[in-house]
């Protein structure tokens, strides 16, 4: 039986409750305003003094490891903090490698017991603040684990640029056919689901940076979404979640089983395993450049292809576009379909200008030949509520036809409204038709809702 945990009033991260302390040598690189709050040098200190002695005059807990697995590029990480099962989660999600020299120490002071005695210009007692030049983070008043993995990534997200490393909020695996497959994606898009195969070898399913040498995990773990898992769909999370060292964040347990299907608590239920729990893993500290990338979308307006394939124009423009939807009941107010941009595909945790990340890209595509490609996750025949989810079995033949490039370019069409060009078959029998026109039965309204999805991107990109 996995470690069962409850995060307590916070079941998900707090963007608006996160903060840059800022100082002379990063005022021109982040980019703040409404992604990045800034706190000054003067607060940081006092909290980070607070925090200290409140944590020295407790019972504490340390947890000692370390990031990315090249290790010309890795950090140490320490954390201190207040409550013992976050020890476990850090050792699932970072790394435990012995490397004997390490560019610098992330330390992280973690309390979400600790109420400040004020607030100076914090808008709750509940805060992360990250010095991106002391490589220090704190962490008060949340019991949402998440906020310890993406605070280090969203560090390291300002300093890998500045070595010319790409870093990505992506998924990765690799099969000795065809190199390595990168999986873009936000929540909900599959992302981590297509990127555990068992015959493919996984690199990681989250964090990642792309380097002149290669692709490597900057994590030593997993922190998979396991809604309504099971597993038949997702064997390989399923497996993993069960494990006896996984840490599943505020699932319910009836009759003595984890029923996943269960949201009460929080429709974002998570599972915390090390890579060390899936049988089929990269070993390597490196993979080789990507032959493929993979860009998922969860098109709740069921528009968009199942299948596009991008030039690097196209590809550049999607990734700083980061589009999927969100759907009813994912959040109480929702009513119908929303659009949602989030540039690099993980938006919140790129704190640096977005052109910055953009122009990497860019960079990365034309040096070493990545294939891009645009999947569709989302819906077909409809939009939510009256079309289809595309089935996963569909999806997964999709992504090997992409791997393999294995599509009949003779059969690929221009969109009429978007601009995108799409294989408009799924097999060489071409009995699977991919053109989402002809699932409508009103192709009237198909029209009118691409047309609309294509003037939501127009107006995120302006």
């Amino acid at each position: 039986m996995p470690i069962i945990v409850n995060t307590g009033k916070f079941t998900g991260r707090s963007p608006n409750d996160r903060y840059f302390v800022k100082t002379n040598l990063n005022e021109n690189v982040i980019d703040w305003g409404t992604r990045n709050n800034s706190i000054s040098e003067n607060t940081f200190r006092d909290l980070n003094k607070q925090m200290d002695l409140f944590l020295t005059n407790k019972i504490h807990y340390k947890y000692n490891g370390n990031v990315i697995s090249e290790e010309s590029h890795s950090y140490k990480v320490q954390l201190l903090t207040d409550t013992k099962w976050y020890t476990k989660f850090a050792n699932n999600i970072f790394r435990n490698d012995n490397f004997s020299n390490y560019s610098k120490t992330i330390k992280i002071l973690h309390a979400p017991n600790f109420i400040p005695s004020k607030f100076n210009d914090l808008q709750n007692t509940n805060f992360t603040i990250i010095h991106p030049e002391e490589n220090k983070i704190l962490i008060a008043g949340t019991g949402y684990a998440g906020e310890i993995k993406k605070a280090v990534f969203s560090l390291l997200n300002i300093e890998l640029v500045s070595k010319n490393i790409l870093p990505m909020h992506c998924s990765a695996n690799y099969d000795e056919k065809n190199s390595t497959t990168l999986y873009f994606g936000l929540s909900g898009t599959g992302k981590t689901t297509l990127s555990s195969d068992s015959s493919k070898q996984l690199i990681g399913d989250d964090e990642h940076g792309w380097s002149s040498k290669g692709v490597f995990n900057i994590e030593g773990g997993c922190y998979a979404k396991v809604k309504g898992l099971s597993k038949d769909r997702e064997p390989v999370i399923y497996k993993s979640t069960l494990n006896s060292e996984t840490i599943i964040e505020n699932v319910v347990i009836k009759n003595k089983e984890i029923d996943f299907d269960d949201t009460s608590i929080t429709e974002n239920t998570r599972s915390c395993y090390s890579l060390n729990t899936i049988d089929n893993i990269y070993q390597k500290n490196s993979a080789p450049h990507p032959k493929s990338i993979i860009m998922l979308s969860c098109d709740a307006f069921g528009v968009l292809p199942p299948v596009s394939k991008l030039t690097t124009e196209q590809a550049v423009y999607q990734f700083i576009s980061g589009y999927t939807a969100k759907i009813p009941g994912t959040e109480s107010d929702i009513r119908e379909p929303i659009a949602t941009f989030s540039p690099c595909f993980g938006g919140p945790f790129m704190p640096r200008r977005i052109e910055d990340y953009e122009n990497l890209f860019r960079k990365q595509l034309e040096t070493f030949n990545s294939q891009c490609w645009l999947i569709n996750t989302g819906w077909w025949g409809g939009p939510y509520g009256i079309g289809n989810r595309i089935d996963l079995s569909i999806t997964r033949s999709i992504l090997n036809n992409c791997i393999n490039n294995s599509f009949d370019e003779k059969t690929f069409k221009k969109s009429e409204i978007l601009d995108l060009t799409f294989p408009e078959y799924l097999d060489k029998d071409k009995k699977i038709n991919l053109n989402p026109k002809i699932s409508w039965s009103n192709e009237d309204e198909y029209i009118k809702i691409a047309k609309r999805l294509n003037q939501l991107f127009f107006e995120n990109s302006n």
